[in-house]
């Protein structure tokens, strides 16, 4: 084809004889080739779209630690002694406890004293009585959860009517 001004080189309106077609001669590398193509597209015939998709087995494992939370509805409640309290030697107090666990055959109960309130506390509420005098205790916490706890507190001489806090602090752990 030859060009001409202002006519481009693929117009199809162009009717000037084609040029003549050279004959070639295929190869046994082309054939390898094509046939190397062919078994590639019969093989993966979706392409990269296959891809996508994957599937295995996966184990997944996990281990949780055992905890426990002693938890007090009125831990923080101060509690009234009055001159009757102060002339009789004791005052009574009830507090309600929650324990959170996810190993309740394991949990213990630590009662520690807080010097000056009181001489000794006698605690009910547990398998058996307790008396608590100047250094700590620890029991093995009930199976249930919610523990209602009673303490009498046999009060210092020195102690004058007014309001005070609880003169122990529980806590639990896990053994």
């Amino acid at each position: 084809m030859t060009a001409r001004p202002g006519k481009r080189l693929d117009d199809p309106t162009v009717t000037e004889p084609a040029a003549p077609v050279a004959r070639r001669f295929v190869g046994v590398h082309d054939l390898r080739c094509v046939a190397v193509l062919l078994s590639g597209l019969l093989v993966f015939p979706l392409g990269s779209a296959r891809a996508d998709v994957a599937s295995a087995p996966l184990q997944v494992s996990a281990q949780v630690l055992p905890h426990v939370r002693l938890l007090a509805a009125d831990a923080d409640a101060d509690f009234l002694v009055t001159p009757a309290d102060v002339e009789r030697g004791y005052v009574d107090v009830q507090r309600h406890y929650q324990l959170r666990t996810n190993a309740p055959e394991r949990v213990a109960v630590q009662i520690h004293p807080r010097v000056g309130l009181a001489e000794a506390i006698d605690i009910a509420g547990f398998d058996g009585p307790l008396r608590l005098l100047d250094s700590s205790l620890e029991v093995t916490a009930p199976e249930r959860r919610e523990l209602d706890l009673s303490f009498r507190l046999w009060l210092n001489p020195a102690v004058t009517p007014g309001t005070y806090p609880l003169p122990l602090q529980l806590a639990a752990s896990v053994h």
